[in-house]
């Protein structure tokens, strides 16, 4: 049987997800845990935090180029997008609640580095 495309691709995000879990643990958490907590697909998906973590790993490897809320809240859209479906995913507008979380959290972990 034939790899689905999307295959190798999930396999590489992973991989950068536990490297990225394995060096900065807490931070992975809280990003979880923020995930968690806004629910932006409104489906109650995940019954855990660490639920949420292939897509962690992929917020937090492009994390460092956004620039405003407004740049983290079409990351998290983008990767929700790409984890699932667009269909499934829903409209950019449902992330902003948890973007607003994720940048808070981002410029905190900046100041303590």
């Amino acid at each position: 049987m034939e790899k689905p495309e999307w295959f190798d691709w999930a396999s590489d995000e992973r991989k950068t997800g536990e490297w990225l879990r394995s060096n900065h643990p807490e931070w992975f958490a809280q990003v979880c845990q923020i995930l968690f907590d806004y629910d932006p697909m409104m489906i109650s998906l995940v019954s855990e935090p660490e639920g949420y973590a292939p897509e962690v790993g992929s917020i937090m490897r492009s994390l460092p180029q956004c620039m405003s809320v407004d740049d983290v809240q079409q990351l998290v859209f983008n990767v929700f997008t790409q984890w699932f479906t667009p269909e499934f995913a829903g409209g950019r507008g449902q992330y902003a609640e948890v973007a607003a979380a994720i940048w808070e959290n981002w410029k905190q972990q900046q100041r303590e580095e």
